[in-house]
């Protein structure tokens, strides 16, 4: 692990958010950045939007409201710019009063979030089931994929054409929120990992997710979209990580021309890693994974291509009784070049799931932030990486 530091100059952001708020999300296109996040009141829990460019943020626009709105630090709101001037934020509602029922829900804007379209749902299926863990990514075309778990046919009676599993399905979805074909990806996958997207630089679509085969193995696959096909999955590393139940730790990909760069967590043989493993055609194959943890990771990864094509990769640990939030720039051919331990965190709340996001050459990084047992807030930094020799 290298000692020299991920960032020459990191400060505090000042954002919008008031009051309890929890799981932000970022995006970037150009000079601007986008956040989403939810915060809390008396009267239920809201998802929120504001846009940061050069002139500083936007006003916050209160994008969707309700009491019913499923609230889970796992699986949370994400937004994303698409087209010229499209932006697309996507929240969870309960189907059902109880239980873990609930329905993926979207608004867009060809505004750039000053304002939103009527919500609607995303995906064919309706009936008491999950939908969720959803990646957005911007299409060349101007429309955007939509990606997400789907539980329409997860621990149902009297099936026979599918597999008892949670499904990785697709749709589109254009500037006015017409939907595509809501289509099948995988028939059988992890149940509650999070997914991710990125492009390469063709246009191509490359989806990261936690698979699971009949021996319940749940090793991290890509698959990919190109030319309106997708490709079969092919598997990252045989971790062969037998685990019954879901582990809630989803992997991060990232691309950039034909390199991609999956990061995600594993626990195989009992001993818990985060790793890093580099392609260089597009996904179809991957070289032998990195190990860049340090202490006793937790996973919940995130990732980001630099501009030099070395990748950042953020991930929790404990140390001690502490859980730290860390960070790794990690390049092909000489793995981990520097690394920073960011915040380091003694309450029993968690920081949940940090996100990131680039903005020219700087770097922004937003997280719950437990105030005590019960509070939290919204944290944002930015961060200049340090140059490499």
């Amino acid at each position: 692990m290298a000692d020299r530091p991920v960032f020459e100059t990191l400060r505090k952001v000042e954002t919008p958010v008031q009051g309890q708020a929890q799981e932000p999300f970022l995006a970037a296109s150009g000079d601007m950045l986008a956040m989403s996040w939810l915060s809390l009141d008396r009267s239920g829990a809201s998802v929120r939007f504001a846009r940061m460019d050069r002139a500083g943020w936007s006003q916050p626009v209160e994008v969707a409201r309700g009491r019913d709105l499923f609230l889970n630090w796992a699986d949370f709101p994400s937004v994303t710019f698409f087209g010229e001037t499209g932006v697309a934020l996507h929240w969870l509602r309960k189907s059902e009063p109880r239980g873990f029922a609930y329905d993926i829900e979207m608004s867009v804007s060809d505004d750039l979030g000053a304002t939103w379209s009527d919500a609607f749902i995303p995906h064919t299926d309706r009936s008491a089931s999950q939908h969720g863990f959803a990646t957005m990514s911007g299409a060349p075309d101007g429309t955007l994929d939509l990606l997400w778990l789907d539980g329409r046919s997860y621990d149902k009676v009297g099936f026979r054409d599918t597999p008892d599993a949670m499904q990785l399905r697709a749709v589109s979805v254009d500037g006015s929120g017409q939907l595509g074909e809501d289509r099948a990806v995988d028939l059988q996958t992890c149940s509650c990992c999070q997914t991710s997207s990125a492009r390469l630089g063709d246009g191509s679509l490359v989806v990261a997710y936690r698979d699971r085969t009949d021996a319940e193995i749940r090793d991290i696959s890509v698959v990919r979209l190109a030319d309106g096909n997708w490709a079969e999955p092919v598997t990252v590393h045989r971790d062969g990580w037998e685990i019954a139940g879901c582990p809630v730790n989803g992997p991060a990909i990232v691309a950039g021309g034909s390199q991609v760069a999956v990061a995600w967590f594993t626990g195989a043989d009992d001993v818990a890693k985060v790793n890093v493993a580099f392609s260089g055609d597009g996904g179809q194959s991957f070289a032998a994974p990195m190990r860049i943890d340090v202490s006793e990771p937790l996973g919940r990864v995130d990732a980001l291509m630099l501009e030099d094509g070395s990748v950042l990769v953020s991930w929790l640990e404990w140390e001690g009784d502490d859980e730290v939030l860390r960070l790794c720039r990690v390049v092909a051919d000489k793995g981990c070049v520097a690394s920073q331990l960011l915040v380091r965190n003694g309450l029993s709340a968690s920081l949940n799931f940090p996100r990131m996001a680039r903005m020219g050459g700087d770097v922004f990084l937003a997280w719950t932030h437990p105030l005590d047992e019960r509070r939290s807030t919204v944290v944002l930094v930015q961060g200049t990486p340090a140059a490499l020799d």
